[in-house]
């Protein structure tokens, strides 16, 4: 049985730090309350158990947190205090790292952390957007509906995400099938032909020069290709994680053939979304724009809300500093025009987050109907380059044979 070590004020007023076997860390703080006991602090001494062996190992899903508020949600409705709403969500957790990370949460706020604060120690478990939300849920008493829009949002951008992926797929088997009948046809069929063209000494033309250029580096430097390769991949992650580098990417990632105008409409219904969940629970206009720049998940759309933030402060509101910018449409500008001017900023955002829900979804829709011309008109370059490089040496040939 795994042993933990704790730090606890007795029934006496004293400070004392002792060992425990237990099942898990709640049921150590179970033991201590029994005793009379105030847990501060309780942690796995050496031969962790395999929960938390697994925690460190394992990455939680999105859809197990999206779960589990979803039973948060239902229980806090219910009636049920938070801590009994943590030790029921333990028992009922399949996922074993969230099940240790849910225990944690119970320890936290059994020694006096609120529930915004122990959320705020698994950055990589729950967002600076689920954490912050919560904090307004708790200062506004309004945990349960905040959990339940905060449901919603991650529901909506995982089904948008998984939306994207699927129409993608056909695209990239495509790319892929034809990149390895390229090779294949560089590595079976150019040997053969430059056998005959060497014989003959024909002077060959570009694209056959070309050909056999791709297949003496395939065939001799094909482990300084892929280093190179590696190489830029990794130079090129390591840039775009630079503040630079990701600003420019995300840059290119709206302004892309096909894919920058889905880019942009999937920012702005998730910035509309955003928006509308932190706003109505409650948090400071300021608060809320800073949370959604840094979770809008694209640096060109923060640094536009940046802007706004700093229009507010000067008293212009949020809508003229976004009406300067070149980023977002003219109609999510107009709308939040009318909505400040109303007073219905939420409404009139929420009815914009549902426009470009359907305009994302008709787009990806049709994804591959609009990359189905690119597709064919490279594969007709690709085709064309090949016929030439192999054809216009044997039209060569020809001529000389007669």
């Amino acid at each position: 049985m795994p042993t933990f070590e704790y730090k606890a004020i007795n029934d006496m007023g004293v400070e004392i730090t002792e060992v425990m076997e237990a099942p898990n860390s709640s049921a150590v703080a179970e033991k201590l309350e029994k005793l009379g006991y105030l847990p501060l602090k309780i942690k796995s001494k050496a031969g962790f158990s395999n929960l938390e062996i697994f925690s460190k190992k394992k990455k939680v899903k999105e859809e197990s947190v999206i779960i589990l508020t979803r039973q948060l949600v239902t229980l806090l409705k219910a009636g049920v205090p938070l801590l009994s709403c943590l030790e029921a969500l333990v028992e009922q957790t399949e996922d074993e790292t969230l099940c240790a990370v849910i225990e944690k949460l119970y320890v936290d706020i059994e020694s006096g952390k609120s529930f915004s604060d122990a959320l705020d120690k698994h950055p990589k478990v729950f967002t600076e957007l689920y954490t912050n939300s919560v904090k307004a849920g708790e200062m506004g008493g309004a945990l349960d509906d905040i959990l339940d829009r905060l449901s919603e949002l991650m529901e909506h951008d995982m089904a948008t995400r998984a939306r994207v992926k699927s129409a993608m797929r056909y695209p990239m088997i495509v790319v892929i099938s034809l990149v390895l009948a390229i090779v294949v046809l560089i590595m079976l069929v150019v040997p053969k032909f430059m056998d005959i063209f060497e014989q003959m000494g024909l002077d060959l033309p570009l694209p056959t020069r070309l050909l056999i250029l791709a297949y003496t580096m395939l065939s001799n430097y094909w482990y300084f290709l892929i280093i190179i390769i590696v190489v830029l991949v990794i130079a090129f992650l390591k840039y775009i994680k630079t503040e630079k580098g990701s600003y420019q990417w995300d840059q290119v990632l709206i302004t892309l053939p096909v894919f920058g105008d889905l880019n942009l409409k999937t920012a702005m219904s998730r910035f509309s979304r955003m928006f509308v969940t932190l706003n109505g629970s409650g948090l400071p206009i300021l608060e809320t724009l800073e949370i959604v720049a840094k979770t809008v998940g694209n640096k060109v759309v923060a640094k536009e809300l940046e802007k706004a933030s700093h229009g507010i402060v000067q008293g212009k509101g949020i809508a003229v500093p976004l009406g300067q910018s070149k980023i977002f449409p003219p109609m999510v500008v107009r709308m939040i025009a009318i909505g400040e001017q109303s007073g219905s900023i939420d409404t009139m955002l929420l009815n914009v987050s549902k426009h470009y829900d359907k305009e994302v979804e008709y787009a990806v829709k049709n994804l591959t109907t609009m990359i189905e011309p690119i597709l064919t008109v490279g594969l007709g370059v690709i085709v064309l380059f090949l016929a030439l490089a192999i054809f216009l040496p044997m039209w060569d040939l020809t001529k000389l044979a007669q």
